[in-house]
């Protein structure tokens, strides 16, 4: 059940527990390989929920609750292995949290987990194998690393349906050799939960959390509109052809694609297509005026030499399609790609990222403009 293709001559992990299942039964697994581990669990910034004083919020989200934080406590009691809390909030708060409020207010689509595992889990995190004296970090996250020659590649996990190898594709290429993914190696998250059985896990039981962690009680809507104080103004929602036919709650509220809680006093579906700032309206139509055939990767991130081929697909959201790639151009001098999508794409906005692959291997990826 529980495979080990690495020697681990007692090597010493640091591996990051946040109280919840994937991150115990991560530790659980990497013990019975024996390592030698250290469980750390990272304190996040929370909103205190009506005020922007950035204090630790009662409605906490579960993996950076008090709750949370016993969980992981008690997990590594279990396991007999050291425990430490790091204090991350006011560096996620610059790094992550800012990163969210700001493009919202640019009106961008913004994907905090992404950033999160560049800067803090993958950045300040890593860092801190130094001072533990740590050959590796681990997570809980569905993902894999495996070695090709002289590199390491990081590709999908083996549960294709809860594969999160797309919010990785933008941590650094030198962190590769000295990550840990145990649960990328496991069929489901069955068997996940089997594995909690078998170790007698008490957090065997417990329910995953898909929240964003830093937004109280998961009110998007209610965090947007505390901290977002632009591009939250009423104005019209127009058609196509620029008739005035309802009016949107605020630019920040939607999203490219989106077609829930569009009121108009049209009957049919209708979708998001753009957001103009200029004149606080919301451009909206049918399902074909929301495609977008040609986009521009900014800020790339390349994990895997210049593989980059004809056979490379971009997948452009979590749990999106993959989609072909009629033709493409790489621009160095800005660090750019653009790409022209064979069958076009539905609800694509600025500021989501673009993830690149070749089969299950992560290329690379970047910031979507369009």
């Amino acid at each position: 059940m529980i495979s080990n293709s690495k020697s681990t001559n007692k090597k010493r992990v640091l591996v990051a527990m946040s109280g919840g299942l994937d991150s115990s039964v991560a530790a659980y697994i990497l013990k019975k390989q024996g390592y030698d581990l250290i469980g750390v669990h990272m304190k996040f910034w929370t909103e205190k929920e009506g005020t922007e004083s950035g204090h630790l919020s009662a409605k906490d989200n579960k993996c950076c609750s008090i709750e949370g934080v016993e969980d992981a406590r008690n997990l590594c009691g279990q396991l007999e292995i050291p425990f430490y809390v790091l204090n991350f909030r006011d560096d996620f708060k610059e790094n992550i949290v800012d990163y969210f409020i700001s493009s919202f207010k640019q009106g961008l689509t913004p994907n905090p987990c992404v950033m999160c595992n560049r800067n803090v889990k993958f950045g300040m995190l890593y860092d801190k194998m130094k001072d533990f004296n740590a050959d590796y970090v681990a997570t809980g996250h569905y993902a894999r690393i495996s070695k090709i020659g002289n590199s390491y590649v990081l590709s999908r996990a083996k549960d294709l349906n809860k594969d999160q190898s797309y919010f990785l594709h933008n941590i650094k290429k030198n962190v590769l050799s000295k990550t840990l993914f145990p649960i990328g190696e496991i069929d489901s998250k069955d068997e996940v939960r089997k594995i909690a059985l078998e170790g007698k896990l008490r957090i065997s039981a417990k329910k995953e959390s898909q929240e964003i962690c830093f937004i109280p009680g998961n009110d998007y809507k209610g965090f947007i509109n505390r901290n977002v104080k632009t591009n939250s103004t009423k104005g019209d929602i127009l058609d196509m052809n620029g008739n005035i036919i309802g009016t949107h709650q605020g630019l920040s509220y939607y999203t490219i694609g989106q077609r829930k809680g569009i009121e108009t006093v049209l009957t049919k579906p209708l979708y998001v297509i753009k957001k103009n700032f200029r004149n606080n309206t919301l451009i909206v139509g049918d399902i074909e005026d929301c495609k977008t055939y040609d986009i521009v990767l900014s800020d790339l991130n390349i994990l895997k030499g210049k593989s980059i081929n004809g056979s490379t697909k971009v997948q452009v959201r979590y749990r999106g399609k993959i989609l072909d790639i009629n033709h493409y151009n790489i621009n160095e001098s800005n660090n750019s790609m653009s790409l022209s999508l064979k069958d076009g794409e539905i609800g694509i906005a600025p500021g989501q990222f673009g993830v690149l692959y070749n089969n299950n291997i992560v290329l690379g990826g970047g910031i979507i403009s369009i």
